[in-house]
Formats: C-alpha cells, structure tokens, sequence
C-alpha cells in the first residue's frame, strides 16, 4: 500500500479506482468492511482501490471542544489499513479550508479529477464538504450523472450493538480490551519510545521496568495493570503493563506507562516499542510501602504468566 499525503500529492494513479472516505479512527469492523469492499469493487473493475482519511479528526479542527480522544493514530492506523489489501491510502491534512471546501469541488476535482472514482463506499451516515452538504443524497444526485456508483453501507452489529469509533473508546475507558478486540478483531496497541524514568523499578522495587514516552496523543484505557506484550525489535514479549500515576509514590503529574518484560535484560532504552493490551489484571492501588508493593507486583507477574499461557 502506497500511502499519499496532501490531495497536491495525488498523481500517477490510473483510473478507475473504487475509493472509500472516512476518519476510521480505530479501525473497527464497520471500517473493514467498508474498506474490504472498496478493494473488492476495484478488483472487480480491475482497478486501484483508495481509502481516504483525514489528519487530524476533523472535529479536533471545527468543533476542539467536543472532539473525540483519538484511538489510532495515522501510523498505526495505517498499519491496520494495508492488510485489508487497498492500494493507495490518501491522508489529507483536515484544514479550515478543507472543512470548507464544497461538496461539488471535493467530487470534481479530487473524487473525479484526482482519482478516477468509477464507485465510492461509504457508510450510510457518511457526510462531508461545506455545511455536511456531501451526504449519500448529493453522492447520488451529483456524482452520479459524473459515473460514480455510490454504495452507501449500513451499520454494522454485534448482536445489538452497533459497532462505532464510539463505543470502542467507551469499551477502552473502562480497561474491556476484550470488548475492545470484540469490535475490532484485534487487542489495544500503544506506540511509543522507551526513555528514563525515575530509576525506582529496578533500584528500589527490584523489578526493572521500561518507562514508555508514547508518540501519539492517543486515548489510554482505564488505569490500572495489564497482561500483554511489548513488540520490539520485531519480537513479542510478555509483560506485565502498568498504566497510571503511580499512588504510592505520588509523584507523577500525568499518566504514565511502565512496561515490566518478563525474563528480560536488554538495554532497550530510546527504541520504539508497541504496547499491547491482553487482560485488565487490577485496579490501580495504593500500598503501604515497598514490601507489600513488591509482593503484589509477584502476583502480578504470575498472573500475567498464567493469562498470556491461555491466550497463547
């Protein structure tokens, strides 16, 4: 998958494509299938297949008040795009002047001119352009008679549920990383870089830990302890996650993430790492000193060797 930046970018794509529009933040299963489709429409046309999202969340730039917490940040989210199969993944900078831009010129000249559109998949409550004048009504209405097939997707359900960026942020919120798998086929990851920290997991507690600097200003679930893995250097390891302000200590200003990796003595320091989220162990917890936090960070640990020998 050739990932663009920027519509000006845009060349070099031959017609006809089947294109697809949305934030996909999360990349939930309504998104996969609107994206497993637009693939599917290409093949079939004998086309390139384009999934077009936006950086940041357009709410972020028009409504900053009520924007959503982002779930997956571009790189990741492009992670999860491209073994859907698409061709090209087009991220378009989401400016005033975008948020402005008419629904006509977006099908003109980026759906039509740019792209080569012959089908656009979107979900059915799909809009966009100036006003949100660009719905499935103006899809058909003017993109039309231009020879675009439009498929409008409805929701898609978990029993009664209907699957949303929403209610994954919600599932997350409350640590249910197994809900959380539920409605996107995967468990919670978390990038970001290893740096120093206090030094105390190791010197103090007799528990090394990696203190984790995350590179996106992403939503991190309920705090508390987590069984999981740490995925460096191509390698998945267990570990024991800890997300929180630490409350024994009480010395943190913000949330922060400590990642103990089991039967692990490398020096991983300023490596990137991605943190995966299996099962919600505890809450956090305030302990009356060192000895009975290190005897809780035990059960933890044997905890955390238990649950990741069944998910195995």
């Amino acid at each position: 998958m050739e990932i663009i930046r920027g519509i000006e970018n845009i060349n070099q794509i031959e017609g006809p494509t089947a294109v697809t529009i949305g934030v996909f933040d999360g990349v939930h299963f309504g998104h996969q299938t609107i994206i497993k489709m637009a693939v599917d429409f290409a093949n079939m046309i004998g086309g390139k297949s384009v999934v077009i999202t936006f950086e940041p969340h357009p709410l972020a730039v028009v409504h900053p008040d009520s924007a959503p917490p982002t779930l997956t940040a571009t790189d990741l989210k492009a992670d999860y795009i491209e073994k859907l199969g698409p061709d090209y993944m087009l991220v378009i900078p989401f400016t005033y002047e975008i948020a402005n831009m008419e629904a006509e010129r977006f099908v003109d000249n980026v759906l039509i001119e740019k792209l080569h559109a012959a089908f656009v998949v979107v979900g059915e409550d799909f809009s966009f352009g100036r006003g949100r004048r660009g719905n499935i009504g103006f899809l058909n209405s003017y993109g039309g008679p231009k020879g675009i097939k439009i498929i409008a997707v409805p929701h898609i359900k978990k029993g009664n549920i209907i699957i949303s960026s929403t209610e994954v942020r919600d599932r997350l919120k409350r640590g249910d990383v197994a809900g959380v798998k539920e409605l996107t086929g995967r468990y919670p990851i978390f990038r970001g870089k290893v740096v120093h920290g206090l030094g105390r997991g190791g010197s103090a507690i007799g528990v090394p830990t990696a203190n984790i600097e995350v590179l996106y200003n992403e939503l991190l679930p309920k705090a508390g302890v987590y069984a999981g893995y740490a995925l460096v250097d191509g390698e998945r390891l267990p570990c024991v996650i800890d997300i929180g302000m630490s409350p024994t200590f009480g010395d943190v200003a913000k949330p922060e993430i400590h990642v103990h990796i089991l039967s692990f003595k490398k020096d991983i320091y300023g490596k990137r790492i991605d943190v995966e989220l299996i099962n919600r162990l505890r809450d956090e917890k305030t302990f009356s000193g060192i000895d009975e936090l290190k005897r809780q960070i035990e059960v933890d640990i044997r905890q955390t060797k238990e649950v990741l020998a069944y998910e195995s």
